[in-house]
């Protein structure tokens, strides 16, 4: 299926260069993926801008690319993660969203091409200046968090939302090959997170998911509002249903 949102050329080098920090078992979705996600969720809310939320945020990439291609429509995003060595990594990449972070990590890796004469580092550097750059355009500060939360345990997740009512989910569930679910209730997979997070959620509020495969699967009753494939990813919107409705 086309791409009905990110359909500009644009160059994303600047999101994959080395900026953003990452480190093994820890993929990163691509940017436009992310982007395109991000679109057509927030196109089924009734707000022209969003809190979003990652509930399984892992090293944060996905918060932050989303933020850094969208900051005039995302006030506030919140990633949390059963996994703690991932939100250590995702609150170094959330802490790249204002001017001061981005270009102190321009520093960062401007001082070790320096260091270790490598030119790719020298290319990164430059790109984390561009978007310092972009990042001095906006309007000031951004609100971000970064919680402990097992995916399975709403009572977990309302602690990371700590009284947040994000309007949209968007969340690259893990697919077994680098990253696998975690926790004691693991094997209740993409119904179990879903079940949890209907229980903590308005009404309304847009969940995005993604895995690698060619279809997500749902089992039981639930219905996604709609679903698309790119290349080797399948996504998959729903909405959160009134509580006194049938859960689709």
């Amino acid at each position: 299926m086309a791409y009905r949102y990110a359909v500009t050329r644009e160059s994303y080098a600047d999101l994959s260069g080395g900026v953003l920090h990452s480190a093994p078992g820890f993929p990163a979705l691509p940017a436009r993926l992310a982007s395109e996600m991000f679109q057509r969720a927030l196109a089924l809310t009734p707000n022209p801008t969003a809190q979003v939320w990652d509930p399984c945020c892992g090293s944060g990439h996905l918060l932050t690319t989303l933020t850094l291609l969208h900051r005039d429509r995302i006030t506030s995003v919140l990633g949390s993660d059963v996994d703690h060595a991932a939100l250590e990594l995702a609150r170094k990449n959330l802490a790249l969203l204002s001017k001061h972070g981005m270009t102190a990590r321009a520093n960062e890796l401007q001082a070790r091409a320096e260091r270790l004469s490598k030119p790719a580092y020298l290319d990164a550097a430059a790109a984390a200046q561009r978007l310092a750059r972009r990042l001095a355009s906006g309007d000031g500060s951004f609100d971000y968090n970064i919680a402990p939360a097992d995916v399975f345990d709403p009572a977990q997740l309302r602690r990371a939302l700590n009284g947040r009512r994000p309007n949209v989910v968007v969340t690259d569930i893990p697919y077994g090959e680098q990253t696998a679910w975690h926790g004691p209730d693991a094997a209740r997979g993409l119904d179990g997170m879903l079940n949890s997070l209907e229980e903590v959620l308005d009404e309304g509020t847009v969940i995005a998911v993604t895995t690698r495969a060619r279809k997500v699967r749902l089992t039981g009753p639930r219905r996604p509002l709609a679903w698309f494939r790119i290349g080797t990813r399948a996504v998959i919107l729903c909405r959160i249903a009134s509580r006194l409705q049938h859960r689709v």
